[in-house]
């Protein structure tokens, strides 16, 4: 067709990486820095994030060499940790909802047992794959970040 042009595949892959603009690390964690707000490479001076997955994308199920950071459950979802510190005091509350289409909300799960600031532990369940906006809470601070959650495919 006259005036129409096709784009080169390289010029239409801006578009799909926008489709989900994931969160990456605004820090780098110096090594043996463990639990303290220097431990965590997302976030503020109130609130941080452990943010593991590379290239934005938490990715399910083994590995070829056998290592794995999130789990597929039998009911399709995937469940991930995700370690959390806080320079406020109070209790952490973890929500989440699919940016990309219709879903349940994320499941998470706050253990008991650590101090009212620093470290947090969490498990966080994502009801299906796709692109998820997680906010973590504690009192007025809040920390959100976007991940693309996905399967590996069974060879």
């Amino acid at each position: 067709m006259r005036g129409s042009r096709v784009l080169p595949l390289p010029m239409l892959l801006p578009a799909l990486v926008l489709a989900c603009a994931v969160t990456l690390p605004n820090h780098t964690v110096p090594a043996g820095a463990g639990f303290g707000r220097e431990g965590f490479n997302y976030g503020n001076d109130r609130m941080r994030a452990a943010l593991y997955w590379p290239r934005g994308t938490l990715v399910a199920g083994i590995r070829p060499d056998g290592g794995s950071s999130a789990t597929v459950n039998r009911d399709g979802s995937v469940s991930a940790k995700v370690g959390w510190w806080r320079g406020v005091p109070g209790k952490l509350v973890v929500v989440g909802r699919r940016l990309d289409a219709a879903a349940p909300p994320l499941r998470a799960r706050v253990p008991t047992g650590y101090d009212q600031w620093g470290f947090q532990a969490t498990g966080l369940t994502f009801p299906t794959v796709g692109c998820w906006r997680v906010t973590g809470i504690a009192q007025r601070e809040r920390l959100s970040f976007v991940v693309r959650v996905a399967k590996l495919k069974r060879r």
